[in-house]
């Protein structure tokens, strides 16, 4: 468990060191294009405009609950719950076929 939290700490913060080191700035907010060199980015209730030769959209991905299923990260988890586990499941069902899905039986079946 302690190499799992190792692992996601060093994957998420290696991606800001490289951002840092490579002098690129990102936002993390909901964006806009105004045109092909300048976006609208608002995050926590203010607007920004940026203008830049290069811009690069990192959607993410977010959870999808079936209807009438509460996700509570305790007993029904989402991937980044079942991520946070911290002791190896004795048993776990996985909704889901596509990636993330598979990662996770994976993950947890090994």
């Amino acid at each position: 468990m302690k190499g799992k939290t190792s692992v996601i700490g060093g994957l998420t913060g290696g991606i800001a060191g490289l951002f840092k080191k490579n002098k690129v700035d990102y936002k993390i907010g909901w964006g806009s294009f105004l045109d092909k060199n300048t976006i609208n980015v608002e995050s926590n209730g203010s607007m920004e405009s940026i203008t830049a030769t290069n811009i690069i959209i990192a959607t993410g991905s977010d959870v999808i609950s079936l209807p009438g299923i509460t996700i509570d990260e305790e007993y029904i988890v989402s991937s980044t719950g079942a991520l946070d586990f911290t002791t190896v499941p004795e048993s776990l069902a996985v909704v889901g076929g596509g990636v993330i899905g598979l990662e996770m039986a994976s993950v947890w079946n090994n």
